[in-house]
């Protein structure tokens, strides 16, 4: 399979209907992306927006939500959620939208809050006026008597004197012709009544500025202190009482409107795809145009649809020269999961080749070889399976760790490798080693020297592999240069050289081969074809560049050092790291056992120790080993595999699907 074949449909619609069609079209679940319409030179098209609000909408529902979450203390009991969505049938859903007046809730719900808002600040300011009050309780008089009058006036406050005799003070006081009597005195504060004539209030104020006198403040207040304090208690009663009413009209609310508030929510999110294609759209006064990318087989089920409206029309129109079409990747359900590889590294563009059905069989070779543990593999199989099914949003990634996880129990078998070593330490270490062909690479050089071997041989298969896709994918395309003089030429080099190599004594010092594979004389045969590809790369290679010593000098470069002989060697080496990353496995994992049968032989609790050490040790190799492998078995496709074949840099079909983010419909 490949890239699937697009249909470019140009919408015309009357303003009227244009939301109802792309409502139809979203519901109908048909992979199309609505782009607007691209103003020509021929028609006169202005801009003009449509928009009805849905995010604004959706802001405020979101925030009445959170109000009526914050004031509850249990979750909502009887929604049934499924994903962390809340669960409900389709005729509900509709049922719902239709009969609620939502914008009056949630006028409700701000109100509330703003009620309880304006409770809250007029408790703490009652609060703070009691706690000034309290401060103040010595005096036993009316604070409306605290005043100035024509001829007298009394002050209530505060008189620091740290570092003064108050005896002194008091003297002074007395001497300023200003009486004084102490409500109280600790640390160095004292409150105090002051009371003098007015006809020295000049001279008695600039004295009681140079004392620090502090007034009281207390004014407006009628009544005593208790009385006053009384009042304040009552009202912040009130007020707490007043509070806990509203928070539990909320309570009541979001008991009876959680659900509807959220279904409406996942609705405005839906149309707002709808309201961002509307306002992105050309139109006239009356009409809206758009372009609409679809599948080809799709093609007649959209114009069906679209038809449908009176006022409406659409013409399938051919992509102009280099448009960036949208891409979607069609591939076989077994290849599905791989299409994750492409998309995190790049979609193919419209007219380049898929390299999703070349990726499955080598990514999950080199997952299964970078965790080499059987038991690790069944455990990984399961898991990832039951994972894939219940977790739809990543049923792609679970699917690639599953199959990567069954080669992962042909490779552990192959190389005795087993939760580590465990079959050892339970007397199955014979039984397990009929199936390790390949020995064991912790415990045997030779088994370590299979390792390699095989991990060198995946790589110059796998970068071969690249070569021969490109070769033949430029045949196809009628790229006969790129073909013949790019592709072919490496190969022409490439091959010969390496079984030149292990046709030699050089391959066996290497401990590449125990003995050479083919006999030396076939070298004299082959070295032509490697002449012969060296000299077409360096004639070639560089065949933009119009001055021929410029040309050659480039050609030579890319034989040897730029992306040449030297680049492949590099890369069939970067495979080494799979025997690498499948010895640090087998290597913690043997660690792990080790560690925990050392407390085989304490009764009871050395046995419950192990079992823990076993249990969570092995999980935390697993979960080390998963992300390492994943990582690494991506980096072999991206930089060795896909360099030789692939560029990618395509945009992905913005589909205008009827997603639901915050409930899962059930009919």
């Amino acid at each position: 399979m490949a890239v699937a074949r697009l249909s470019k449909l140009f919408i015309i619609s009357h303003k009227s209907e244009t939301e109802q069609i792309l409502k139809k079209l979203q519901k109908a679940s048909i992979p199309i992306e609505i782009r607007p319409y691209v103003e020509s030179d021929e028609i006169d098209l202005e801009v003009a927006g449509f928009k009805t609000g849905s995010t604004e909408k959706n802001t405020r529902v979101k925030k009445a939500l959170e109000i009526i979450n914050q004031t509850r203390k249990e979750k909502l009991g009887k929604a049934a959620t499924r994903a962390g969505k809340i669960v409900v049938k389709k005729s509900e859903y509709e049922k719902i939208l239709k009969s609620e007046n939502f914008e009056d809730i949630i006028e409700t719900i701000f109100k509330i809050e703003t009620e309880i808002k304006n409770l809250d600040d007029k408790i703490t300011d009652l609060e703070a006026h009691a706690s000034q009050l309290k401060m103040w309780s010595p005096y036993r008089g009316r604070l409306e008597d605290i005043k100035e009058t024509e001829t007298y006036s009394i002050k209530l406050g505060k008189i620091k004197y740290e570092g003064q005799d108050f005896g002194e003070v008091l003297k002074n006081l007395d001497e300023n012709r200003i009486s004084c009597e102490v409500l109280s005195d600790e640390g160095k504060i004292a409150c105090v009544i002051l009371v003098y004539h007015n006809q020295f209030k000049k001279e008695v104020e600039e004295y009681l500025v140079s004392l620090a006198f502090e007034e009281s403040g207390l004014t407006g207040y009628k009544g005593t202190i208790r009385e006053n304090l009384n009042k304040i208690r009552e009202e912040i009663e009130f007020c707490v009482e007043k509070k806990k009413a509203l928070e539990s009209e909320l309570k009541k609310i979001s008991s009876v409107y959680e659900k509807p508030l959220t279904v409406y929510s996942d609705y405005l999110e839906n149309i707002k795809e709808i309201e961002e294609a509307i306002e992105s759209g050309y139109s006239t006064d009356k009409v809206s145009f758009h372009i609409g990318w679809v599948k080809n087989q799709d093609k007649k089920k959209v114009i069906s649809i679209i038809e449908k409206f009176k006022s409406a029309r659409v013409i399938e129109v051919q992509p102009a020269e280099n448009e960036d079409i949208p891409v979607i990747l069609e591939n076989k359900p077994i290849f599905k999961p791989f299409e994750l590889v492409v998309e995190l590294y790049g979609v193919p563009r419209y007219y380049e080749i898929d390299p999703t059905p070349f990726v499955p069989l080598f990514f999950a070779l080199f997952f299964g070889l970078c965790l080499t543990d059987a038991g690790y593999g069944i455990v990984l199989a399961v898991i990832s399976l039951i994972l894939a099914f219940r977790i739809k949003n990543a049923k792609k990634l679970f699917m690639m760790i599953f199959w990567g996880s069954i080669f992962s129990i042909f490779a552990g078998a192959i190389f005795n490798g087993w939760f580590g070593d465990l079959p050892s330490y339970l007397g199955m270490g014979d039984l397990t080693k009929k199936f390790a062909i390949m020995g064991d690479p912790l415990s045997s050089n030779e088994a370590t020297m299979n390792f390699f071997r095989l991990a060198l041989t995946m790589g110059v298969i796998h970068v071969f592999y690249g070569l021969f896709i490109s070769f033949f994918n430029n045949i196809k395309n009628r790229n006969w240069p790129g073909a013949f003089l790019d592709d072919l030429s490496w190969i022409m080099v490439l091959a010969p050289l390496i079984i030149i190599l292990l046709s030699s004594q050089i391959a066996v010092d290497m401990q590449l081969v125990t003995n050479p594979i083919f006999p030396p004389g076939i070298s004299k045969y082959l070295i032509w074809p490697v002449i012969a590809g060296a000299l077409i790369i360096i004639l070639f290679r560089a065949r933009e560049e119009k001055n021929w010593g410029f040309r050659l000098f480039m050609g030579f470069l890319n034989l040897t050092i730029v992306q040449g002989i030297t680049s492949f060697l590099g890369d069939f080496l970067s495979y080494i790291r799979l025997m690498a990353l499948g010895l640090v496995t087998a290597g913690i994992g043997v660690a792990i056992n080790r560690i925990a049968f050392q407390f085989s032989s304490i009764p009871v609790l050395g046995i419950i120790l192990l079992i823990i050490i076993l249990l969570f040790g092995h999980l935390f190799n697993i979960v080390i080993s998963i992300l390492s492998g994943f990582v690494h078995t991506l980096r072999l496709h991206y930089v060795e595999f896909f360099s030789k074949f692939y560029v990618g840099g395509g945009k992905p079909l913005r589909s205008l699907k009827d997603e639901h983010k915050y409930v899962t419909i059930i009919e």
